[in-house]
């Protein structure tokens, strides 16, 4: 917020660096901006790029996001069950110091994101440009995005502060944070303006615009998804499940999307193909530029510390398939995985097991290592695989990741149904087909319920979605999904750490430390210190 605060009445005169986007940001790129007006129909597009940039450092930068969402749940740990100071399990907590960046920039970079697009929502509507169509599209793109941040944002933190226009001396600097129920509200409108004028997946083809834009279908999907949330803990607000499922049947009914590779071998390489990026099922992705993209996380992260051969990469590229293993798959959450679904959506998604390219911990090269031996014990995500990809390093890969794609739209909708009452089996049973297992129907309402969250955490898995769903449920739920999932025995896992001892509050992560201390007038969440 620091940054945010002092920084937003500055006039940007040099273009920022645009990192990590894909070939849909082709726009030619100025030195500057123009003079007089600012920005002008020469450099929209340009501040647009930022912005995508930096909501896309918010969710992937150096895993943090990962860590942040993924840490408190059975699905990831830190490495070989290490309690790392930024996500301590036994108390469920952030370290909150001021020193720890890994914390602070995800809601930094949220309010850069915030930042660029306020500044095209004020000022674009008064340029003269020659495609008006595109200028109304230009100004809705950045409603999403600001949109996007304050949803990641009040999921993770609760009510934020509503800053909605570029600040200058003459304003409030010290803005107070909004409840949740105001910060909902906000963001759902943006939402609802995009929805307006965003056009289509197919209309962005037609007019030979590359895919990554902000369409039509993710703006609803992302408002359905918001009302679906809405209902749950804490505001259990269900006046919106209506036009929720309006939204949903609305995207599920455009054709503008499908499940990717229904009846293929292995539908999910082809769905997590980084050669298939921007396909059919991702209404929208964070976008990566190629092999060397600078959103530096995913990939080195999540494969082993070891060299290993033939999984992640593929030819030359393997001598960059040896990352950091920082981010571990728990031995217990590979067999719960693989006691519901050990097709090839568990194959695709959790890696169990690779040849060692060379001697360590007391095993030798050409040995197989399994996720549940040895002192390294864990699984390795492998979702984000590059197949032939020619890698520049260890921590590059070319995968867009998807925020939001249609298999969540379809659980979404069987879910929304099922609360209105009017249960609709096919969109879960779309997503099971693919993956290989038994159609559903003929259950209870708590079961159909409890049925849909589990194909949740199965298909959504390592996707941000996993943490959210169990706080939107609430802290019985959230308690009961963590349970049998932690050996106290194994490693330096904390002996001291009792499910049964977390505090509701914690269903909110502390406000971080930096932006209190920027802004006085930032109140902390209930339970943590300011």
């Amino acid at each position: 917020m620091k940054k945010y605060i002092y920084n937003l009445f500055l006039m940007l005169i040099v273009v920022l660096p645009i990192v990590g986007c894909d070939s849909y940001l082709e726009e030619e790129l100025h030195d500057t901006y123009g003079e007089g007006n600012f920005p002008t129909e020469a450099t929209v597009e340009t501040i647009l790029n930022t912005a995508h940039s930096d909501i896309g450092k918010a969710v992937l930068n150096a895993n943090w996001m990962h860590w942040a969402v993924g840490f408190p749940t059975p699905s990831l740990h830190y490495r070989y069950r290490q309690v790392h100071q930024r996500n301590n399990l036994s108390s469920w907590t952030w370290n909150t110091t001021r020193t720890d960046p890994a914390y602070f920039d995800i809601l930094e970079f949220m309010w850069d994101a915030v930042r660029s697009s306020n500044e095209i929502i004020d000022k674009v509507p008064d340029i003269e440009m020659k495609d008006t169509k595109r200028q109304a599209e230009i100004i809705a793109e950045a409603k999403f995005i600001r949109a996007m941040c304050y949803f990641y944002a009040v999921r993770l933190w609760g009510g934020m502060p509503i800053i909605d226009k570029p600040q200058g001396l003459s304003d409030d600097l010290y803005p107070k944070r909004a409840t949740t129920t105001e910060t909902y509200a906000f963001l759902t409108k943006d939402l609802k303006e995009a929805i307006v004028d965003l056009p289509t997946r197919s209309e962005y083809i037609s007019r030979g615009i590359p895919l990554g834009h902000i369409t039509k279908g993710a703006a609803k999907g992302t408002l359905a998804k918001a009302y679906i949330t809405m209902a749950g803990k804490p505001l259990e607000d269900n006046s919106n499940l209506t036009e929720a499922r309006t939204l949903l049947e609305e995207v599920i009914n455009s054709g503008e999307y499908s499940l990717v590779g229904v009846g293929a071998s292995n539908p999910y390489e082809l769905l997590f193909d980084w050669q298939n990026d921007n396909n059919e099922e991702f209404l929208y992705a964070i976008q990566k530029e190629g092999p060397s993209q600078n959103y530096r996380g995913i990939f080195g992260y999540f494969t082993p510390k070891h060299a290993t051969s033939g999984i992640w990469t593929s030819g030359e590229g393997d001598k960059f398939s040896k990352g950091a293993g920082l981010d571990g798959v728990p031995p217990e959450f590979v067999d719960w995985y693989a006691s519901h679904d050990s097709g090839p959506r568990f194959q695709w998604s959790i890696v169990t097991e690779y040849v060692l390219q060379e001697d360590i911990n007391g095993f030798n090269a050409g040995e197989i290592l399994r996720y549940d031996a040895g002192p390294d014990a864990q699984g390795h995500v492998g979702k984000w695989r590059a197949r032939g990809a020619e890698l520049t390093g260890n921590f590059n890969n070319p995968n867009n990741f998807p925020v939001l794609r249609y298999a969540d739209i379809l659980l979404l909708h069987s879910e929304v149904t099922n609360e209105l009452d009017t249960p609709d089996y096919s969109g879960i049973n779309a997503v099971r087909e693919r993956a290989g297992l038994p159609l559903l129907g003929g259950l209870s309402k708590e079961d159909f319920r409890d049925a849909v969250f589990l194909e949740r955490d199965l298909e959504l898995t390592f996707e941000h979605n996993m943490l959210f769903d169990m706080r939107r449920r609430g802290l019985e739920y959230t308690k009961s999904k963590l349970v049998g999932f932690y050996n106290p025995n194994q490693n330096n896992y904390p002996n001291s750490f009792d499910i049964q001892d977390i505090e509701p509050h914690r269903l909110l992560f502390p406000y971080p430390q930096r932006d209190l201390e920027s802004n006085p007038n930032l109140e902390q969440n209930p339970g943590y210190p300011r």
